[in-house]
């Protein structure tokens, strides 16, 4: 059957299209092993939130899945990239990856009009599409230096490269674009709508809604005097980590709601959300002495044992690699919130 391209349609994926996520980690899977390089390898619940905070695009031919790419945002999103990029082999040599290609690039225009985006890339079609674009190769040093970024590249089998040359340089080409104004794609009316509702007013993700308990029922009501009195000066007197995550948290800019220095049991919590029973915790230089490592363990087992979730991030990570942590973070509660 001969396939026009204009059947295809290309446009930012939402949740309805989270049925494709399969196909497209087996197309790149395939792609890889074709090309004989690395793609950053990315889980189902990675994909999905990519999807959902509309930062996705997908290529589909009625029901059947064409092609997709995805952004992601480095170092406070000062530079972003458009990844991922494939195109199944039925729908090659349609033009199909410039299309995908200038809606992400117009998508990460439109969200982040400031930033800097970047490529790394051995095709020579992306490097086209790229030139085409406005991009221009630079050496490594140009891009961002956000740990997080480059610990996608240990997938790769060229890795070794990498390593050998201090990051200098590798197969791969490195390629920069500094923003302008003309955008390849038009972004629909309903997707910057959608956006502007992501980023302001983000919608409560399942399990949220319900009566609200009390600090007190969650906490142990003999000690909780002394416990919240400690919990208030902690509020007060927040770290520079704590302080970082916690504008990243407040006011449901996750989709749920968290509360800092929460009173549970014994324990107080340095952010917790109720409502899907996770914790975070940001631990500072003395959690790694033998008893407090002790402590932590018998901490950990008994809010385990209440049903709760708990992931830990120590303060150089939240105050050098805030993306990274808000990522796992993101990944976290959407595996709580689709159990």
């Amino acid at each position: 059957m001969e396939i026009k391209k204009e059947d295809i349609e290309v446009v930012v994926a939402d949740r309805e299209h989270e049925a494709y996520i399969n196909t497209i980690l087996t197309t790149i899977e395939e792609a890889a092993k074709v090309r004989g390089t690395g793609i950053a390898k990315r889980t189902p619940e990675y994909i999905a939130t990519k999807m959902r905070e509309a930062k996705a695009v997908i290529a589909l031919h009625g029901n059947r899945f064409a092609g997709f790419s995805y952004i992601e945002t480095w170092g406070n999103k000062k530079y972003v990239t458009t990844s991922g990029l494939i195109v199944h082999p039925d729908y090659r040599g349609l033009g199909l990856a410039k299309r995908i290609k200038d809606m992400t690039f117009s998508l990460a225009r439109t969200r982040w009009p400031h930033a800097k985006i970047f490529s790394l890339t051995s095709g020579a079609a992306v490097m086209a599409m790229n030139t085409a674009l406005g991009y221009k190769p630079v050496t490594f040093a140009d891009l961002t230096d956000d740990e997080a970024f480059w610990r996608g590249c240990e997938g790769c089998i060229n890795v070794d490269v990498l390593h050998r040359t201090g990051r200098k340089y590798c197969i791969c080409t490195g390629m920069l674009f500094d923003p302008e104004e003309h955008l390849p794609a038009k972004i629909p009316e309903s997707v910057l709508q959608r956006i502007q509702n992501i980023d302001a007013h983000p919608q409560p993700l399942p399990g949220e809604g319900g009566p609200k308990r009390k600090a007190f029922e969650m906490a142990n009501k003999d000690n909780y005097g002394k416990l919240k009195e400690f919990a208030y000066n902690n509020r007060k007197n927040q770290t520079e980590a704590e302080s970082i995550i916690w504008r990243f948290l407040k006011g449901k800019q996750l989709g749920v709601a968290f509360r800092r220095q929460h009173v549970i049991g014994d324990y107080i919590a340095d952010f917790s959300c109720p409502t899907i029973k996770l914790l975070i915790e940001i631990d500072g230089a003395y959690h790694q002495q033998p008893d407090q490592i002790t402590s932590d363990e018998e901490r950990t087992k008994w809010l385990n044992s209440m049903g709760y979730t708990i992931i830990r991030f120590t303060n150089d990570e939240v105050i050098g690699n805030i993306e990274y942590v808000i990522q796992q973070i993101k990944i976290t509660i959407w595996k709580l919130t689709n159990k």
